[in-house]
C-alpha cells in the first residue's frame, strides 16, 4: 500500500453572515459575533488524528480551520496548497451549505482527491454530500470506521461507511491521547464560567439517556450508550497536561454525562486524592440523576469545584417530554442536589433551553424567574442558554418536520435563530424569550465579576493570549502550526 498524504480538518470557522462559530458538533455549535468566544477542543478529530498516526504509516496532518475563523476561499486555498490524497472533514448542520460548496470546488479542482466526510450533518443526510463530490460518508462515531476504511484500501463494504451498517462503538482505551502536536491543547483555553486556567479532558463518552434534541446519543452513538476510560489512563493524561502546561490550574471534563458511572467517578476521585493531584481544580458537565451526598462529598475532596448540569427547563411538564427516562423532570431530586452542593460549596452551573417541545412563552418565562430565584439563594452560580434546535438526525427534528414547525431550515444556529415555530409559541416569541434569558445571563455574570469578585479565566489576557491573538490574524497566518 502506498503512503498516503492525509489532511484532517474542521470546517470553516465563519457563519454565512461572517461571524465566528464556536464549534462543538457532537453537542451543538453556535455563531458568536466578530470575535472568538469559546475555544472547544475538537476532540473527535483530535482522537482520529493520533489514532491514524498510531495505526498507519501514512502522513497525517490535522489543521483546525474553525479555530482561526477561516472562511471559504482561504479554506480552499489551504487544501490546494497542502495537496493531500485524502481529506477528512467533520461537519455540523450549522455550516452544511458552505461545506457542500467547498467540497464541490475541491473535487472539481482535483478529481482524484478522496474526501471523507463525517459528523452530524453527513450522518443525517449522506446523499447530499455524495452528490456534491464527497467520496465516502462515515456514519456516527467515526474513528474506527475511518481507520478501517483506509487500512482496507477503501473497501466500500466497510462498516460505518454509508450505506453499510454502523461500526460498533469503540473501546475508548483503544485510543491514544488526542492530538497535541499539530494542534496544542494549551491553545484551547477559553471556556465560559471556568474559574481556573483549564483545558478539556474527555474521560467518558456518550450518555445513557436520549434527549430528543441530543446529537451525541441519536447521531454519533445511534443509541443510548455510556463508556469510560481506564482510570489509570485518565490520570496519566492529567499528569501529562500538568507537566506540559506550566500555567495549568484546572481540568474541564467537558463530556455529556461525566458522573453517570458512579464507581468510575469514585475510583477516579480516590486516585486523584492518593496521587496528590488535588492541586488541580476540576469542573465537569453531567446529569444530576446519579449525584448524591456521598459522591459529591468525595468529588469535593478530590478538587471538583464546579458541576455543570443539564436542566433545560424548570417546568416539569416540558422536562418530561425531553427524554423518555424523565431524568430532567425530577425537580425534587434536583433541589436535593442543589442543597447538597451549596452545603459542600460546590458551584453549580446549569444549561437552559428556550422553545423545547411542549414549552410556551409563559412556561419559559416562568422557568427564568425560578432560575433567578435559585441564583439569588446561592443554589446556582451561572447558566448558559440556547434556543432548542431540531438538529437533523434527532427525534426532535423528525417531530418538527412532521408537524411543519421548521421555519428557518438550514440555519440550525441555536445561538441566534429559532428554527421552529409552534402554533402557540411563534419563532419571534421564542427569540424574544431567548433575548430576555441572555439579559439575565449577562446580569448574573456581571454581578459575579463585579460584586462577588469571581475570577473567570476567559478574561485573563495572559492565559487566553492565543485566542486574543486571533483578532489580529491576517489571512494565511496560522500561529500554532
Amino acid at each position: 500500500m502506498r503512503r498516503e498524504k492525509i489532511l484532517i480538518m474542521t470546517p470553516v470557522g465563519r457563519s454565512p453572515s461572517g461571524e465566528y462559530i464556536d464549534y462543538f458538533p457532537s453537542r451543538w455549535s453556535g455563531s458568536t459575533g466578530m470575535f472568538k468566544s469559546t475555544t472547544f477542543y475538537p476532540f473527535n478529530l483530535a482522537y482520529l488524528s493520533t489514532f491514524l498516526k498510531l495505526k498507519t504509516k501514512h502522513t497525517i496532518k490535522f489543521f483546525d480551520a474553525n479555530y482561526y475563523g477561516v472562511d471559504s476561499d482561504e479554506y480552499v486555498d489551504y487544501v490546494k496548497k497542502y495537496d493531500p490524497n485524502i481529506l477528512i472533514i467533520e461537519i455540523d448542520s450549522i455550516i452544511e451549505k458552505k461545506m457542500l460548496a467547498i467540497i464541490k470546488i475541491l473535487k472539481e479542482f482535483n478529481t482524484l482527491l478522496r474526501i471523507i466526510v463525517c459528523g452530524p450533518s453527513p450522518s443525517s443526510n449522506p446523499n447530499i454530500f455524495l452528490d456534491s463530490g464527497a467520496s465516502y460518508v462515515a456514519i456516527g462515531e467515526f474513528e474506527l470506521s475511518i481507520l478501517n476504511l483506509i487500512k482496507s484500501g477503501f473497501d466500500e463494504k466497510t462498516f460505518g461507511i454509508y450505506p453499510n451498517q454502523r461500526e460498533e462503538l469503540i473501546d475508548l482505551d483503544m485510543l491514544p491521547f488526542p492530538e497535541d502536536e499539530d494542534i496544542k491543547r494549551r491553545n484551547y483555553c477559553r471556556y465560559y464560567a471556568s474559574e481556573y486556567n483549564e483545558v478539556e479532558v474527555f474521560s467518558t463518552r456518550g450518555c445513557p439517556h436520549m434527549c430528543n434534541f441530543c446529537v451525541v446519543a441519536n447521531v454519533y452513538g445511534g443509541k443510548p450508550s455510556f463508556r469510560v476510560r481506564k482510570v489509570s489512563s485518565v490520570i496519566e493524561e492529567i499528569k501529562y497536561l500538568k507537566s506540559s502546561i506550566p500555567d495549568l490550574e484546572g481540568i474541564f471534563f467537558n463530556e455529556e454525562s461525566h458522573t453517570s458511572n458512579k464507581s468510575f467517578i469514585r475510583e477516579l476521585c480516590l486516585e486523584i486524592i492518593r496521587l496528590g493531584l488535588t492541586d488541580i481544580k476540576y469542573n465537569c458537565m453531567t446529569n444530576y440523576d446519579t449525584l448524591d451526598l456521598d459522591l459529591l462529598n468525595l468529588m469535593k475532596k478530590a478538587g471538583y469545584y464546579k458541576v455543570r448540569i443539564g436542566i433545560e427547563s424548570l417546568d416539569s411538564d416540558v422536562s418530561a417530554l425531553i427524554t423518555k427516562t424523565k431524568i430532567k423532570s425530577n425537580h425534587e431530586k434536583l433541589m436535593d442536589i442543589l442543597k447538597i452542593a451549596k452545603e459542600l460549596d460546590i458551584k453549580i452551573y446549569v444549561t437552559m433551553s428556550i422553545g423545547a417541545v411542549g414549552s410556551s412563552k409563559e412556561k419559559d418565562l416562568d422557568s427564568l424567574k425560578q432560575l433567578e430565584l435559585l441564583y439569588d439563594n446561592d443554589y446556582i452560580q451561572e447558566f448558559q442558554v440556547s434556543i432548542n434546535t431540531p438538529m437533523p438526525g434527532t427525534p426532535f427534528y423528525s417531530i418538527a418536520k412532521e408537524n411543519k414547525w421548521i421555519v428557518e431550515s438550514g440555519k440550525f444556529d441555536g445561538a441566534k435563530f429559532s428554527t421552529i415555530s409552534y402554533e402557540n409559541y411563534r419563532a419571534d416569541d421564542i427569540k424574544e424569550v431567548f433575548d430576555i434569558a441572555n439579559e439575565l445571563r449577562a446580569k448574573i455574570l456581571n454581578k459575579n465579576r463585579e460584586e462577588k469578585k469571581i475570577r473567570y479565566s476567559s478574561y485573563d489576557k495572559d492565559w487566553c493570549e492565543p485566542v486574543y491573538k486571533l483578532t489580529q490574524r491576517k489571512i494565511g497566518e496560522y500561529y500554532h502550526e
